[in-house]
């Protein structure tokens, strides 16, 4: 708990920066709220609530939805990788889907965007997705928007 306080102050100060340094200067996205699972902090994107209330539910009831295999397999995958210390969820998929769309992670305090191509130049961001994969856990690019989408192999 001692460990988690600066890292939540250092979090919030980057990200009421008017933006974060990153392998391409991308910008941090706003964070709405938050959970941790394992020793990672899963940060939410206001689209993430805004979208599951579409879907007809709440956070809550999305996360639970996911399923846990994904969640645990996300969190052991990304705190297997020494220096991320937060990933940056923009969507969660529950209906028909169970997946994450994912922005980013937050690797050594500065702002990763998890973009396939951008993930095979940076030492951190290819041994995570080394990760994703020891952990059966499917990386997805989408073709129309930023990020990737998780999702557990085989389902």
């Amino acid at each position: 708990m001692h460990r988690l306080i600066p890292v939540i102050l250092m979090i919030s100060s980057f990200l009421t920066a008017d933006f974060l340094m990153a392998a391409e200067s991308s910008q941090a996205p706003h964070v709405a709220f938050s959970s941790k699972y394992r020793n990672v902090d899963y940060l939410f994107t206001d689209r993430a609530e805004i979208e599951a209330i579409a879907d007809g539910a709440n956070y809550d009831f999305a996360i639970r939805e996911v399923g846990w295999d994904l969640i645990s397999a996300v969190g052991r995958a990304c705190s297997s990788v020494k220096n991320i210390q937060a990933i940056f969820i923009d969507r969660i998929n529950f209906k028909e889907r169970h997946s994450l769309i994912v922005l980013g992670v937050l690797a050594d305090l500065q702002f990763l965007s998890l973009n396939i191509d951008e993930a095979l130049s940076n030492a951190t961001l290819k041994e995570l997705i080394d990760a994703f994969e020891r952990e059966h856990v499917s990386v997805i690019r989408l073709a129309q928007a930023t990020g990737v989408e998780l999702s557990i192999s085989g389902k």
